[in-house]
This record gives C-alpha cells, sequence and structure tokens, in this order.
C-alpha cells in the first residue's frame, strides 16, 4: 500500500510540474494582437441584492473613455428585495445609455446566474458582449481596452481580475488563492491553450454566443457563465479566444470577510469540474492532477502516524512542489505588479493543500448551492 502510494504521489508530482512548468512559460510570451475598431458594445451586469456595491460600478461604466453613443449598460435585477432596483433607476433616469431589466418575468429554464445574464443578451444590441460582476471596479479605459482585443478571428476575450484590499489572514489567503488562479489562465491561453476565465472581467461576441446555442448545453449546471461557456466555444466555433494583458482592461474585487461565504463560492466553482471531462479533456487531466498533488501528500502525512519509511519522500517532494508553486508566484506577481502578496505565498503554500482536498470532494454538492442566495 505504502509503495503504491509514493508511486502515485511521484508521478502525480512530476505531471503537476510539468503543467506549472506551462503555465509559467506562457507567462513569458507577450502575444498581443490589437484592433482599433470602435464596434456598439453592450456591458452587462447581473445584480441580486447589491445595494452596498451597485452604485460603484454603475460609476464606474458611465464614466468611461469609450465614446458614450457606442455602448450601452444593461443592468439585469434577480428578483433583488433591497433597494437595488431604486439605485439601478437613479442612474437609468440620468444616463440615457443605462438600461434596467428584470427576471422577475422571464420565463427561462436556465438556472442561476445564467438566467439574468442571458436576460440582458437577448435585450443586448451590442457587437460585442461585455461583463462583470455587481461587487467589481473596473478603471475608465476598460471598456476601450476590452474591446481592442477583439481583431477579426477573435470571438471571445478574457480579461484580468484580482481581489483588493485585504487585511485579514482569510482575506490574504482569498487573495493569492484567487491571483494564482488568473496567472494560470493566462499562462495557458497565452500558448494557445485556454482553459478557463471569470465572469468578473469577460467578452465576447453576441454571433459567437449565438453560434454555440448560448447556456443552453449546460442549463442545468450550478455555474458555466464563464467556463463552461469558453469550452464550448473552443469546441463548436473557430474563434480564437485572446487574453487581455494590457493594465487597462484590469478588473478588481473586494475578497469575502466570512468564511462560509468564501466556502459556498469555491464550492460553485468546483461544481461545474465533472461537466469539463467531457468538454476539455485536457483541462480535465489538470484538475484531477492538481487534485492527486495536494491528496497524496496529505495521505503520506497521515501515513507518518504508523511509519516514517516515506518521510524523506514526503520532505523531498513538498520541496519541488513549493519551488515550482513559488516560480509561478513569482513571475505572475511580476506580471501583474502584485509583489506585495509574495509574503503570503508560505501560508498559501500549506492552505491549499487540505483546502484543494476539501473542494474536490465535497464539490459533488455544487448544485445545492445558491447564487445570491438562490437555489434556482
Amino acid at each position: 500500500m505504502m509503495t503504491i502510494l509514493a508511486a502515485v504521489f511521484t508521478i502525480s508530482l512530476i505531471l503537476y510540474s510539468c503543467t506549472l512548468l506551462l503555465f509559467i512559460l506562457g507567462l513569458f510570451r507577450q502575444k498581443e494582437h490589437r484592433y482599433h475598431n470602435r464596434p456598439f458594445v453592450s456591458v452587462i451586469i447581473p445584480a441580486k441584492n447589491e445595494k452596498d456595491h451597485i452604485e460603484n460600478i454603475l460609476y464606474d461604466v458611465t464614466h468611461q473613455t469609450y465614446p458614450k453613443d457606442k455602448y450601452e449598460i444593461i443592468i439585469v435585477d434577480d428578483e433583488s428585495t433591497d433597494v437595488t432596483p431604486n439605485i439601478c433607476n437613479a442612474y437609468v433616469e440620468k444616463y440615457q445609455n443605462v438600461k434596467l431589466l428584470s427576471t422577475n418575468s422571464w420565463d427561462s429554464s436556465l438556472r442561476y446566474k445564467k438566467k439574468p445574464l442571458d436576460l440582458g443578451i437577448k435585450n443586448a444590441a451590442g457587437e460585442i458582449l461585455l461583463f462583470t460582476d455587481a461587487d467589481c471596479h473596473v478603471l475608465s479605459t476598460w471598456i476601450e481596452t476590452m474591446v481592442s482585443y477583439f481583431t477579426p478571428e477573435v470571438g471571445l476575450v478574457i480579461g484580468y481580475s484580482e481581489l483588493v484590499p485585504y487585511h485579514t489572514l482569510l482575506e490574504k489567503i482569498q487573495t493569492i488563492d484567487f491571483f494564482m488562479l488568473m496567472n494560470a489562465a493566462r499562462g495557458c491561453t497565452q500558448l494557445g491553450l485556454p482553459f478557463a476565465c471569470t465572469g468578473q472581467n469577460l467578452a465576447y461576441r453576441k454571433k459567437a454566443f449565438e453560434e454555440v446555442g448560448g447556456f443552453s448545453s449546460f442549463a442545468d449546471s450550478v455555474g458555466g457563465d464563464d467556463t463552461l461557456f469558453l469550452q464550448q466555444i473552443k469546441k463548436k466555433t473557430s474563434w480564437n479566444i485572446s487574453f487581455a494583458i494590457n493594465p487597462g482592461a484590469y478588473v478588481s474585487s473586494s475578497p469575502t470577510q466570512i468564511l462560509n461565504q468564501l466556502l459556498t463560492q469555491r464550492i460553485r466553482w468546483a461544481a461545474d469540474s465533472l461537466s469539463i471531462k467531457h468538454t476539455d479533456p485536457l483541462f480535465f487531466s489538470i484538475i484531477i492532477t492538481t487534485f492527486l498533488a495536494n491528496l497524496t501528500p496529505l495521505l503520506l502525512m497521515i501515513s507518518l502516524i504508523f511509519s516514517g519509511s516515506l518521510f524523506l519522500l514526503l520532505l523531498k517532494g513538498l520541496l519541488i512542489k513549493f519551488i515550482m508553486e513559488a516560480m509561478l508566484m513569482m513571475k505572475g506577481t511580476s506580471t501583474f505588479q502584485r509583489q506585495e502578496i509574495r509574503s503570503i505565498f508560505p501560508a498559501w503554500f500549506f492552505f491549499q493543500i487540505p483546502y484543494v482536498v476539501t473542494m474536490g470532494f465535497i464539490s459533488l454538492l455544487g448544485n445545492r448551492f445558491p447564487w445570491g442566495g438562490r437555489f434556482n
């Protein structure tokens, strides 16, 4: 049994190290093709009970460098029970290019966040659809920069998103954990192997959305409006996918201050993993490799209670894992100018081992966790 565990640990660590090396190499590649056209753009923001955040994002998107007559802002209220619609209506009255829709009378088979997004897309006049969340902050150059990556052959653009500011240990762990995910997303996309993205900063052509049938192929999934949709673009169309590497396109949001909310959020993210095995086997193999690279050292630690024979193997393996992840972190913090989070890395390194394993096991419960407090 110990021999099998040692073999699985060694193989998974080798594969995991190769994967990290791939991401690192991608971060060194500054591939960037931009197109200075100004198509009409629809900014779509779903919102549910966002009274504490919605005004900030509305201010950001109404104060853009992109021409006012070249974009519209569609806020889709998803049955809010607070004053979110009232705040939005104040902007509708003030700005001609701001619209407010509601899912109250929208009959749709789509679940969770996909329902308000679909309503917004169906009513969008833009050739380019640009998405962010109600609790995010965007720069004044956001629309202009994201749109510039839509060369004629590009159908989807992944934007960089980050968590700021942070104060508590929980917030710091979230910050670097999300940062490492964005590092991986940029690295593989720059190599022409896009795997994942975030709905906090995403854009695609309405034509591409219609070409794949929208969200219909994963209507019952807890998420999917970002990564599973990206997988559909890869699988069913000839559109290219790009990563907006210019800082003018960066989006930021605040980490959650409550552990339960963090776990619920990450379980929802992980819930789509099983669907990915059908859309992108290579990405699914990376997910499994990452899981095993964290599960096996945890099992080895437990085995030390009964026998110390594998202690040296565990120590060497953890050292290799630390070095490889540190290399990705160092390159990423230089690329995105986030050197201040480097000091958090050691704490994150030890936290992520049980965290990844836990998320892997309970992600099967993902469909039981709501978006915005709703289960459908």
